[in-house]
């Protein structure tokens, strides 16, 4: 009895041992080597692709909130109106740097798609999704410039008011209307103020191997002149398509600035 005890003492070591390995996870299958980029690659030619969409920010300030911001949107058109203007300076930028630099132009209908821009990047490489991220790479290209919305403070961009508790995210406006400081010539209160502004980032990303080289981030404004009769509801008094050339105005006024140094020899 006492024996056959023993026996199934010294057993039940060896039966755990063969469960806790039956039970264990299998090793993870090596990761797959890295595919080698065969598409022939043209120093000289870039693709560009703009991601920026037709939603635009609203930032609004009243004297009844202070210095509480309202955000919301606005739907800019026609559609893809400012991606065109985001690609025809990229266009004039990099053909400026020589006469032997080409350029070719994307952008996409379905930018939900893409998500948060800044996911885009895992650990410094671009993941594109879907056949755009195909077509891009196929394109013969060297560089990619990449440009999308990307989150700033208000006080990068000068001509903005202060005291603006946001953040700014792409194209968008600021109508603030808080009681300002500023006196007029008659004595009357400054007008309110109603400032265009662009806070974007640009990315320049070797197509062979889609890691990112370089980067730049742009957050520029201006303010729009209001007239006194306008004072009460300044967005109303300026049309869609005044809104609009306000910020194309903006982009092609300013984006080449900051694409110059990603694209120079």
């Amino acid at each position: 009895m006492n024996r056959r005890l023993l026996c199934l003492l010294a057993l039940l070591p060896a039966i755990a041992f063969g469960q806790s390995l039956k039970n264990k996870a299998p090793p993870p299958p090596p990761a797959a080597p890295a595919v080698e980029d065969k598409t022939p690659r043209d120093p000289n030619k870039f693709a560009a692709l703009s991601l920026l969409g037709d939603s635009v920010q609203l930032l609004s300030l009243s004297p009844a909130r202070g210095d509480t911001v309202q955000s919301g949107e606005w739907a800019s058109s026609p559609a893809g109106g400012l991606d065109n203007a985001v690609l025809q300076s990229l266009d004039a930028a990099v053909k400026a740097v020589g006469k032997n630099r080409e350029i070719k132009l994307y952008t996409s209908s379905t930018r939900s798609l893409f998500g948060d821009p800044a996911l885009l990047f895992v650990d410094g490489k671009l993941s594109l999704p879907g056949k755009l991220g195909e077509a891009v790479r196929q394109s013969g290209a060297a560089k990619l410039l990449l440009v999308t919305r990307s989150r700033q403070e208000p006080a990068l961009a000068a001509a903005l008011p202060g005291r603006i508790l946001a953040t700014l995210e792409g194209p968008g406006f600021v109508l603030d209307q808080r009681p300002s400081a500023q006196i007029g010539f008659d004595g009357a209160p400054g007008l309110p103020v109603l400032a265009p502004y662009v806070s974007i980032r640009v990315a320049l990303v070797d197509l062979s191997d889609l890691k990112l080289k370089r980067e730049q981030s742009l957050a520029v404004a201006t303010r729009l002149p209001i007239a006194a009769e306008a004072a009460n509801n300044p967005w109303a008094a300026i049309t869609t398509e005044q809104r609009v050339k306000a910020l194309e105005a903006l982009i092609e006024a300013e984006l080449p600035r900051v694409v110059a140094p990603l694209v120079a020899p």
